[in-house]
């Protein structure tokens, strides 16, 4: 009824669809459910809810979920740890030390403000510089203050630090980089910055990790600062022990402090630790690595301090990933914000209940936990920290499994992955700014006292690659992995077939590495014994087929490791124990099963050095075993604690004091490897590539069954500085002691490798396979370490020695090498030269590296007993349709039996080197144009040897010098030497000639079975050039047919007019014909008039057959003849013209900033007990590099290392090293004999210039940094190879693709920006700053010149190489300032404009086809941006705009310009810094002190009382001798008793001079000291020829009796007989050969040419001396000596000379130095070498030959003069110089170069003891000669028509033909014997000339003599005729020697006005013109051109005292040369004083 009732009162609407009963039944439920009838429903319902809102929030967090599983591991294909090794370089090094010191504190900063000063690269001996400089530095133990009061203040600090550093850092960059330089300048030890990349690993890699470890801590209480500010409370823990020892030690001290076990586990989610462990475990089941669980129980428990104050400052610490999420809401921002007012209050309250609450810690535990996903979806798994441990208040209250929350104690990653990276916290970010590592961890560190760990491990080994980065840009790569990679390849389809280039894969993946395969005869068996049953393993099955799979490190079977480890540590010392390391690797399921295993056990101690040990103490010796070695423990109150130095050497070891030895570290190691080590399998790949290089090298290769075993120990008084930086310097310093051996069975490249060399021009595709190594290292082992049973036993107890075997049973390649078109040769576009070579080799390699002493420098790498030995199976090289091929088992043998090279890349090699065809030569096949020999028949194929038998064998030895020049010796196995022509002097002659080359060449010329073979060979290869050939050794052999049928072996015997015709009309139509047309053409050239050119042609015409069909080239021909031999029209320098010195005139203010030599000098000298100020260190260390390297030497050793800034040295010392290398391939270059230098300077040359643009590189913001970001995006060399290969790229296409300097500025890119000069060259008016003047190059202009002169002059300029080395220093030189790249090119033309235009023209030829495209610079717009408009656009190509005109002119006045250019600034500068100006023009003379004002006024003075005194000596003596001769004018002789008187009184006024001289040393400058002066050296001539002709010294009686009859008119000159006999030219020859029957001739009847000559012929003269009287001989010696008529009757009636005085009789202090001419043999010449010895018996004079050379320029030879002095000086004697023709040019020069020179050179000359006394010139040469400008327009007329001819040929030839021509014209311009005899030739040249007396300085109180001679027809030579005629053609007069001109012979310069030369006119003492030639001092030197005629007329038979006996009388007599009593006693032991020993 109620429900009645309800649905009557109103009825819901719902009921109304549904029906009364199921409406009420839904009533009823829903009253239940509500609880509508049930009390306090409300209640339970409310309850109800919060419950369903429980289980929804649970369920969303996973409560009642299963955390999902960790996802498996997947490791990538290669994984590889990186090592890169990169040239050092300062810029990554400055910039890693800022970045390194963000967040840190104080210490830290000023450690890297240290840095920046170059303290962290001081060598050894400036260690005690950087503790001065640190003197301030804080000496409290181990931590520094900081004064910040919290970490966000600091981070503050140190960010406006940087912000600093970052605004100055451009601006200190420059001097940073100089200052970052390498301790020295070592090229193999460069590239020694090491790197080591990471970023190819992952955790992933560790599968599993099972870590037990004890620690003792040490008792005591043990700070943590885990807050930085030191003022705060820092956390501590207190450890003491209660005697339970779980170390099981039962030593006492062993029984204190607490006790920690630690347990860890790591390993994937669901296994259990069985199965972790596992390796069977495939990689892919394996999940993510994890730590599964970690536990720290500490027995007894930790007393815990501070921890209150430290938990609170925690949040400090680290950053709550939640809290930013908490601070958006305001209430709960609100509250932290009142928590934080309140935290200061809240932290003292904690901390007082905390003094009453002691906190005592036992365990700590981390477990695992899921925490949900991330928002990437991935699971996050974090380490759950649980503390368990007591609170002691009154009563202990204990804690279990205590957890903090999250955002006080952090929770750290479980996953291995996240876990090892700088953010390994789950829960919060750390703050590291605020954290200070390196504190806390010595401090945790400092708390331990000793550990006991045993490690178990599972991982998979990644892939190890190293990358070296030489200096010059070329990158190696090397690539090491254990195991057999294998990976899908086309070549797999090709079989057992050889590769092809076609093969080589396009298209792989850029992951994987190459294809590696087991090969089917790789199997060797073992060459170790002991691990004989060690083999190559077999694929299961029967067939040895791997299946073909792409490489993944996921399939590989992971290692097992196995290490127990156990040491101490305390604060001086750290021990450390390996008892058992066990690597083992075991895969029997492979397709190949493996094995491998590795032992090794050993001990380490490091202990702190003793008290004043330093690095360069150390001396490495012999090491004993570890357990005798007893290291320093003492401790050190003040010395960080021993493991704090090795963590962190860069902030502890900077506050130690490095005066001390604090900051060392003495240690000691020993590690056995056990015999049990082996490898299964290891892959090996290496690559080389350059950036900007065409093609790389990829070799990959497979080395199986690897064995190893052996010892390795720390030597004995080992010790090292732990803040060394990681370099290769450093490691090397730490060589240990080592014995040990290993071997690899089994060595090959696999097919389906990817192997290749590839250098842009050749690709080669190698294959090998049987090859096998053992080696063994060896050394530092002393008798007691070795065992005496070893048979093996080996003793090396210095350095390193390694011993290596190899052989390889089969090796083959397949090469391709591009080749230029040549038509000429058949050889067309698109040919290639193919090569396959199939072959074994083996061989020994002995490889010690000793060191006895310290410097890396003295480190040897000795190759000496080294062998290799080459066998071919099979040999052949195709070139189209020709072909060779070699002999089978044709054998090279190469003997190493001197080789040593240090680390600066000095050393010599000496080798054997042995070859067998096996009696058969290689032949050369060829076939019908468009076949190969292969694919026709034999009848189609045409053969021929291309040996001769006694080639097919041989043994020879060659020698290898520092600077890369070679030459052969003869074997020393003489077994297979034989005699003949073709033995080492055959090979020698080729590439190294020597003097007796050329005889050698022709004998080999004159081999006709020779040159027929090679006849036939050029036949093959092209038949115009056999025809070519052919003819030209007809002619030849034609030619020394009636050399020897006419008796001709000497030009001597060819030089008279009708002889020399007679050979002509024989070689033209074989009979004496056309003599008669022949003769006067020759007379015509001899007179001086120039070849007929006209008859020249008739008669070749006449009597050449192939005439006419050559006839525009035997014109030609016959053209460049006669402008050879005709005279040649030049400028006459008549007029004398003001030159003051250069200094002058140009505007120094330029040069602002720069010191002069002189300043420099002086303030060296200056304070020597003081150091240097650092401002003018720095500048002396910029312009080191335009010093000489003599003042490099002077500036090095004129003050302790101490006084010069340290970087500034180390600048120096760099500097010096370079110039001294540079010296020594400025000698030696060029051609053949220096092939190898090319390699030898690309290592010199990459490190040289490496360090120069490293400074220049910092100039442009970031770009340095650019670069190393761009290398590292592109990975290693072996990657970007792979990368080609894969990508079908061309490989000029580059992302990373940067230009160099040169390739900037020609390409104009940025060229405003490039140098502050940018534009055009600076003019002398517009000041430049310093900076922007010297550049930043280390290397000067001249080295850089000197290096690329020898790059143009290489054989193998168009090699890789050469190329590169180029390219690197044009860089250089385009990054410097422009004025740099001028001075280059002036030093270039330092010879003259004709070397510089001969480099233009090569530079701008310059070979660059092994680069790039993109790398190509264009040299014409490079050298237009440093010349801007001096090039333009000509070209010599037919159909160019200026075809007609000349290239060579217009080359040659560009030359021209730049002399004259560089004058202005860059000769300024060199003269500048390198030369003293002793005075200014303005400044009086130097004259004689009667000279000078006020002298009249000191009547009294000593000087003038010795001067009247000699003048009246002079005077009376000269009465004296008037009256004499006066006697005998009217007696017609002397009385003897006036003759006595006068000569008594003479020897007084010499005495009375001398003494003059001795007071004033100018004296003899005065008029009336220099007359008298001049009368003695006269009169001694005639003396000196007198006393020759009396003794009948050599052949002067004949001489002079034939200059008698020559004087009267008895012409010498033979009748021109047409026909002479060939019987009479033998009666000729014997004349030469017996001097007296060729002097019957003179003595015979002629016809005279005066009247009277019948009586002067019947009666000779001068054959009887003794006949006639003395004043007879004196009168006619007069008239046939002395040319000049005046001077000859002032002699004449001279009393003085008639006298005939000699000197008293004794011995001179004096010694000479003589520098010869133009053509001389340096020390070996003999040159007046009779004179010589006879003036060392009479007189003890010693005389030295300096060693100058034929023809070089004055600058060598005054070196050379130098070094003999240096000798002389050794004698302790004064010196004086024998110049004579070019030797005076010489002379001068040395003695300018002195005087402006350092002042060690200064006093070298000066010096009144051994100093330079007087100078003698014989026919001087040093006011140039017309020979020289005549000489240089006939070069430059020959080059044009040469230029000329080649034009016109060019319709004819071929562009190939050309160009080959052309660049041989060049080579041999640009050759170094060319350019040498440019520098020989420029001493004759007015212009050079010029420019020398224009800066040059000389002594004034140094007389000069001179000797000087006109030719007459009776005088002149037979072979000077002709010289003699052009001379006076091209001059106007006939005043000459042949040479020079008597006007120019003189001893001072004629041309050039201004001070020096006034001074040296002064001292000119001059001399009389006598009646001879130019090459009077010459006899045995000239016997080769010696003529009948010459023997008749006697004209190299002159008196050769004459030369030097009068200027020593003369300099004696008047006392520059001091006699001694006696023959005095050689003061230094010099050995052969005609040696000049350097």
């Amino acid at each position: 009824m109620d429900d009645l009732a309800l649905l009557s009162d109103g009825a819901p609407p719902f009921c109304l669809p549904l029906g009364l009963g199921p409406c009420l039944s839904l009533i009823r439920a829903l009253n239940a459910v509500l609880l509508a009838d049930v009390a306090y429903a409300d209640a339970y319902l409310v309850l109800a809810a919060v419950f369903l809102a429980l289980l929804a929030v649970a369920q969303k967090l996973n409560v009642f979920t299963r955390p999902p599983p960790v996802p498996t591991k997947r490791l990538p294909r290669r994984p590889a740890l990186q090592v890169l090794f990169k040239p050092d370089d300062v810029i990554g090094t400055a910039t890693a030390m800022s970045s390194s010191t963000a967040g840190g504190e104080s210490t830290v900063g000023r450690r890297a403000d240290a840095a920046d000063d170059g303290i962290s690269l001081f060598s050894e001996d400036e260690a005690s510089t950087w503790g001065e400089s640190l003197r301030g530095a804080e000496k409290d133990s181990f931590t520094a203050k900081t004064g910040q009061t919290s970490g966000q203040s600091l981070s503050s600090k140190q960010r406006s630090q940087q912000s600093r550093k970052s605004s100055h850092r451009r601006n200190e960059s420059k001097s940073t980089l100089l200052h970052g330089l390498p301790d020295s300048f070592a090229p193999l030890l460069s590239s020694s910055e090491m790197e080591v990349i990471t970023d190819g690993l992952t955790a992933d890699l560790i599968h599993a990790v099972q870590v037990q470890a004890q620690v003792r801590l040490r008792e005591g209480r043990h700070i943590i600062p885990l807050d930085k500010d030191e003022r705060r409370p820092q956390f501590w823990f207190d450890s003491r022990g209660n005697g339970n020892d779980i170390m099981g030690d039962d030593t006492e001290g062993a029984k204190k402090g607490c006790r920690v076990s630690a347990n860890v586990t790591v390993g994937s989610e669901r296994f259990s630790l069985d199965e972790d462990l596992d390796t069977t475990r495939h990689t892919k089941d394996r999940s993510r690595p994890m730590v599964k669980g970690a536990d720290l129980i500490f027995d007894p428990p930790l007393r815990l301090g501070n921890v209150a104050p430290t938990l609170l400052h925690f949040p400090n610490l680290f950053e709550d990933r939640a809290l930013p999420k908490l601070r958006r809401m305001q209430v709960v921002g609100f509250i932290i914000e009142f928590l934080a007012s309140l935290w200061f209050l809240l932290e003292k309250i904690l901390w007082m209940i905390e003094r009453r609450c002691q906190v005592h810690l036992g365990k700590v535990r981390a477990t695992p936990i899921y925490r949900g996903s991330n928002s990437d979806g991935s699971a996050q798994w974090q380490l759950g920290l649980s503390f368990t441990g007591t609170l002691a208040l009154w009563i202990p209250i204990p804690f279990i499994s205590f957890r903090l929350p999250t955002f006080i104690i952090p929770q750290p990653h479980a996953l291995l992955e996240f876990l090892l990276t700088k953010q390994p916290l789950a829960s919060a970010r750390l703050r590291r700014e605020n954290i200070s590592d390196e504190k806390i961890a010595v401090a945790a560190l400092s708390a331990l006292d000793s550990w006991s760990t045993s490690v178990k491990a599972v991982v998979t080994p990644p892939a190890v690659e190293v990358d070296l980065t030489m200096a010059g840009g070329i990158t190696l790569s090397f690539e090491m992995m254990h195991g057999r990679e294998v990976a899908t390849s086309p070549r797999r389809q090709t079989g057992r077939d050889s590769p092809s280039f076609a093969n080589i894969p396009k298209e792989i993946s850029s992951e994987s590495l190459t294809s590696w395969v087991t090969n089917q005869q790789g199997s060797k068996e073992s060459l170790r014994l002991r691990h004989g049953s060690v083999t190559v393993p077999t694929p299961r099955g029967s067939s040895r087929s791997v299946p073909s799979k792409l490489f993944d490190s996921n399939s590989l079977t992971p290692w097992y490791f196995e290490t127990a480890v156990d040491g101490t540590i305390s604060k001086d010392k750290i021990v450390l124990n390996v008892s058992r390391c066990l690597g083992r690797h075991d895969d029997e399921y492979a397709a190949i099963p493996s094995r491998s295993m590795l032992s090794l056990t050993g001990s380490v101690v490091v202990s702190r050095a003793q008290s004043g040990t330093t690095l360069s103490d150390r001396r490495p010796s012999p090491s004993r075993p570890l357990i005798k070695r007893q290291l320093s423990n003492a401790g050190q109150i003040d010395a960080p604690p021993i493991h704090a130095l090795m963590l962190f050497p860069e902030i502890y070891a900077a506050t130690s004091n490095r005066s001390s030895s604090n900051h060392l570290v003495e240690y000691d190691y020993a590690f056995e490897i056990g015999e049990d080590t082996n490898l299964d399998a290891v892959s090996l790949s290496y690559g080389a590539s350059h950036p900007m290089l065409k093609g790389g090298t990829i070799v990959s290769c497979m080395l199986e069954s690897i064995y190893a075993y052996g010892s390795i120990f720390a030597r004995e008084g080992s010790v090292a500085d732990p803040s060394e930086k990681l370099r290769k310097r450093n490691i090397l310093r730490h060589l240990p002691a080592v014995d040990f051996t290993a071997g690899i069975t089994n060595t090959y490249l696999p097919k389906q490798s990817v192997s290749y060399f590839d250098d842009g021009n050749t690709r080669s595709i190698p294959e090998m396979d049987g090859g096998r190594v053992m080696f063994r290292v060896i050394g530092g082992l002393d008798e007691s370490m070795m065992s005496s049973s070893k048979p093996d036993r080996i003793l090396v107890k210095e350095g390193i020695k390694v011993i290596a075997d190899f052989g390889v049973s089969s090796f083959s390649s397949n090469g391709e090498t591009k080749v230029n078109e040549f038509p000429e040769l058949e050889i067309f576009e698109g040919s290639k030269l193919c090569s396959f070579i199939l072959g074994t080799f083996d061989g020994s390699i002995h490889f010690p590296v000793p060191n006895v002493f310290n410097p890396l420098e003295a480190y040897e790498i000795n190759f000496s007993g080294s062998s290799v030995s080459l066998r071919l199976k099979e040999a052949t090289f195709n070139l189209d349709h020709r072909r060779v091929i070699v002999p089978t088992e044709t054998t090279f043998a190469v003997k190493v039996q001197h080789s040593v090279v240090n680390m600066m890349f000095e050393g010599t090699t000496q080798c054997e080197l042995a070859w067998d065809f096996q009696g058969t030569s290689p032949i050369l096949q060829t076939s019908p144009q468009g076949l190969t020999p292969a694919q026709c028949g034999h009848e189609d194929r045409k053969q021929v040897p291309l040996l001769i038998k006694d080639l097919c064998q041989g043994r020879l030895n060659l020698d290898v010098s520092s600077v890369g020049g070679i030459s052969f010796t003869q074997a020393s196995t003489t077994r297979e030497d034989r005699p003949g022509l073709y033995d080492w002097k055959f090979f020698n002659a080729i590439v190294s000639p020597d003097d007796d080359s050329p005889a050698r060449l022709m004998d080999v010329l004159h081999d006709k079975k020779t040159m027929h073979q090679l006849l036939a060979v050029a036949a093959l290869i092209n038949s115009d050039i056999e025809r070519a050939l052919r003819y030209a050794l007809t002619k030849v052999w034609r030619a020394k047919e009636i050399f020897d049928k006419e008796g001709i072996s000497d030009p001597g015997q060819a030089i008279p007019g009708y002889k020399l015709a007679r050979l002509v009309s024989l070689f033209l139509c074989d009979d004496t014909s056309q003599v008669d047309d022949v003769l006067p053409m020759i007379r015509r050239v001899v007179a001086g008039n120039g070849l007929d050119v006209i008859k020249a042609k008739e008669l070749l015409r006449k009597h050449v057959e192939e005439y006419d069909e050559w006839a525009a080239e035997i014109d030609r021909g016959v053209k460049w003849a006669a402008a050879a031999l005709g005279p040649m029209a030049v400028q006459q320098p008549i007029e004398e013209t003001e030159a003051p010195p250069l200094s002058e005139y140009v505007d120094e203010s330029r040069y602002d900033g720069i010191p002069t030599a002189k300043e420099l000098y002086r303030t060296l000298q200056e304070k020597p007990l003081l150091p240097l100020d650092p401002a003018f260190s720095n500048l002396v260390s910029r312009i080191a590099p335009y010093m000489t390297l003599r003042q490099v030497r002077y500036v090095l050793h004129s003050r302790p290392a101490s006084h010069w800034q340290a970087f500034d040295l180390k600048r120096l010392r760099y500097v010096y090293t370079i110039k001294k290398k540079v010296h020594e391939i400025s000698e030696s270059y060029g051609g053949l004999s220096f092939m190898p230098q090319s390699f030898f300077v690309s290592i010199f040359l990459g490190e040289a210039t490496r360090s120069s643009l490293r400074a220049a590189n910092a100039n442009r913001d970031g770009e340095h940094d650019n670069l190393d970001e761009s290398a590292r995006v592109q990975g290693t060399a072996l990657s970007t190879l792979r990368r080609r290969q894969t990508s079908r790229v061309s490989e000029d296409v580059d992302s990373s693709f940067v230009m160099s300097p040169a390739g900037r500025v020609a390409s104009n890119f940025n060229l405003a920006s490039l140098h502050p000069d940018a534009g055009a060259v600076s003019s002398p008016s517009t000041p430049s700053r310093v900076e922007d003047l010297l550049g930043d190059s280390l290397l000067g202009p001249q080295d850089i010149a000197v290096l690329l002169q020898a790059g143009l002059t290489s054989a193998l300029k168009g090699s890789t190489v050469v190329q590169l080395n180029q390219r690197m220093l044009l860089d250089l030189m385009a990054s410097q300032p422009k004025s740099f790249a001028i001075s280059v090119l002036a030093e270039l033309g330092n010879d003259g404009p004709r070397p510089l235009a001969s480099a233009l023209m090569a530079l701008c030829e310059v070979d660059q086809g092994s680069f790039k495209e993109a790398h190509r610079i264009n040299m014409h717009n490079l050298l237009e941006s440093w010349l801007p408009g001096s090039l333009g656009e000509k070209t010599i190509l037919p159909g160019g705009r200026w075809a007609r005109q000349s290239f060579y002119d217009a080359i040659f006045s560009v030359a021209v310009s730049i002399l004259d250019l560089s004058e202005t600034f860059y000769t300024g500068l060199k003269l500048r810094i390198q030369h003293v100006r002793h005075g200014r023009e303005r400044d009086p003379l130097p004259l004689p002190m009667e000279l000078s004002n006020g002298f009249h006024h000191q009547p009294t003075s000593k000087l003038n009382s010795a001067i009247k005194a000699a003048t009246y000596k002079i005077s009376v003596a000269d009465d004296l001798g008037q009256k004499a001769f006066e006697d005998l004018r009217h007696r017609k002789k002397m009385h003897a008793k006036d003759c006595t008187e006068a000569i008594a009184a003479y020897r007084e006024a010499f005495a009375a001079c001398a003494q003059v001289i001795q007071i004033d040393k100018l004296a003899f400058q005065a008029d009336w000291m220099k007359a008298f002066y001049r009368r003695n050296y006269d009169a001694l001539m005639v003396k000196s020829i007198f006393d020759n002709l009396m003794d009948d010294t050599d052949n002067v009686r004949h001489w002079l009796e034939a200059l008698r009859r020559g004087n009267m008119g008895v012409d010498f000159s033979d009748t021109d007989t047409p026909n002479r006999s060939p019987s009479s030219a033998g009666q000729h020859h014997s004349m030469l050969e017996d001097f007296d029957s060729a002097m019957s001739k003179v003595l015979s009847p002629v016809h005279a040419a005066k009247p009277g000559a019948d009586i002067l012929v019947a009666k000779p003269f001068f054959i009887a001396p003794e006949r006639q009287s003395e004043q007879e001989l004196y009168d006619e010696l007069l008239n046939v000596i002395f040319y000049d008529e005046a001077e000859r009757e002032a002699i004449r009636s001279d009393p003085l000379a008639r006298l005939l005085i000699s000197n008293e009789p004794g011995h001179y202090n004096f010694t000479i130095i003589t520098a010869m001419g133009v053509i001389t043999e340096g020390k070996k010449g003999l040159e007046l070498q009779d004179a010589i010895k006879r003036l060392e018996e009479k007189r003890g004079v010693k005389t030295i030959r300096a060693d100058t050379g034929t023809a070089r320029s004055m600058e060598y030879n005054a070196a050379k003069i130098e070094e003999a002095v240096e000798v002389a000086a050794r004698l302790k004697r004064p010196y004086g110089l024998v110049g004579y023709s070019q030797g005076c040019a010489n002379e001068f020069t040395f003695e300018s170069n002195m005087i402006s020179g350092t002042p060690d050179q200064q006093k070298l000359i000066c010096s009144p003891d051994s100093g330079l006394v007087c100078r003698q010139l014989l026919f001087s040469a040093a006011n140039g000669s017309m020979h020289g400008p005549a000489g240089e327009a006939k070069v430059h007329q020959l080059i044009t028509m040469c230029e000329d001819f080649f034009k016109y040929q060019q319709g004819y030839f071929s562009r190939a033909f050309i160009s080959s021509t052309l660049e041989m014209l060049n080579d041999t311009l640009d050759s170094a014997a060319f350019q040498k005899f440019l520098g020989g030739a420029k001493s004759f040249f007015p212009d050079a000339l010029r420019a020398f007396w224009r800066e040059a300085q000389h002594m004034p109180h140094v007389p000069t003599t001179v000797l000087r001679g006109v030719l007459e027809k009776h005088t002149t030579p037979e072979s000077l005729e002709m010289v003699c005629s052009l001379l006076t053609k091209q001059s106007g007069s006939a005043l000459h020697d042949s040479q020079v001109h008597v006007y120019d012979a003189v001893g001072h310069p004629v041309y050039v006005k201004n001070r020096n030369g006034r001074i040296l006119k002064s001292t000119d003492m001059g001399g009389a013109i006598q009646r001879t030639h130019h090459w009077s001092p010459l006899s045995d030197e000239v016997e080769f051109v010696r003529t009948a005629k010459d023997v008749q007329q006697g004209s190299f038979d002159c008196a050769k005292d004459r030369h030097i006996f009068p200027w020593c009388d003369v300099n004696a007599r008047f006392g520059i040369i001091q006699f001694v009593a006696e023959p005095e006693e050689e003061k230094a032991d010099t050995g052969d004083s005609s040696k000049v020993e350097v």
